[in-house]
């Protein structure tokens, strides 16, 4: 009996430690997603960033979602194209099969889908993602984020056609606090 209580705690803790782990790798990487998502030349260094963590968190594989669509714009070839966003696609719905209620997560997801054309068929979860979004952003914590990222998600909000004024105040809203 001893050495499975031992056996759990120290699993906990590994567990603990992972989920801190996590949250200081994107700390460090999500600025080099930022550099990459304005400027593709950038993609693929930090891709193979994302493709070295072992046991990411849903945030890391929503990240690493993003930067695979990112990486179509890094090739003329219409299979890579199509093998990126497969990828993308496979990375956003482990993301959200490991934490359905992170606000992040779908967000990121809305955004990338948005910028994919519709009639490809990868931008099915944009109402559903656009939707928990709105009806848990004021469960969004931003002191966790940079202010040049909230800035993005702001103009994101305020650009695509996808958010009321109602709800675009709202995130103005959440994002002062």
């Amino acid at each position: 009996i001893m050495k499975r209580i031992l056996l759990c705690i120290l699993s906990i803790f590994l567990f603990v430690g992972n989920l801190k782990s996590n949250e200081s790798i994107l700390e460090k990487l999500r600025p080099e997603y930022m550099k990459a998502l304005h400027d593709c030349d950038f993609a693929p260094a930090v891709y193979e960033k994302f493709e070295a963590i072992e046991n990411p968190s849903a945030k890391l594989l929503a990240y690493k979602g993003a930067l695979e669509a990112i990486m179509t714009r890094t090739t003329w070839n219409v299979f890579k194209k199509i093998q990126y966003l497969n990828k993308s696609q496979k990375s956003f719905n482990k993301a959200i099969e490991l934490e359905p209620n992170n606000v992040e997560v779908h967000f990121m997801r809305l955004s990338v889908e948005h910028e994919i054309p519709s009639y490809l068929g990868y931008s099915t979860h944009m109402k559903e993602d656009k939707e928990f979004v709105v009806k848990h952003i004021a469960q969004f914590n931003p002191l966790k984020m940079d202010r040049q990222i909230l800035k993005e998600i702001l103009a994101f909000v305020q650009k695509s056609g996808h958010f009321s004024k109602t709800e675009i105040m709202l995130f103005e809203t959440v994002f002062a606090s």
